[in-house]
């Protein structure tokens, strides 16, 4: 008799990475998300969080004319291994990063 091998588990890594801005006491602020996380059917893991406030006069160029919303990459092993360890070196690249993906949704905010 031979032994039976369990199927494939379903596993989706993602990079999520959301830019808003809001004004307090008049001076307007962006906020910058990321998250890497692997997804199964039996649960979610986040492997790797970051949440920053900054001053928009303090924000890069680069940082301020990304576009209000948030966006879920799906990446395969090797690239999400890839931003895992950027994110240890090199977090702020995290924020205006374009991996290569599996896919891409974007969802404006405001």
């Amino acid at each position: 008799m031979q032994k039976q091998t369990e199927p494939p588990k379903n596993i989706g890594y993602y990079l999520s990475r959301v830019k808003d801005i809001h004004v307090e006491e008049g001076q307007t602020f962006i906020t910058l998300f990321a998250r890497l996380s692997i997804k199964t059917p039996e649960r979610n893991q986040n492997v790797w969080v970051e949440i920053e406030e900054v001053a928009w006069h303090q924000a890069s160029r680069q940082i301020q004319q990304l576009p209000n919303g948030a966006y879920y990459f799906q990446l395969s092993e090797p690239v999400f291994r890839e931003m895992e360890r950027v994110s240890k070196e090199q977090l702020k690249t995290l924020y205006h990063f374009t991996p290569l993906y599996e896919s891409v949704t974007f969802k404006k905010l405001g």
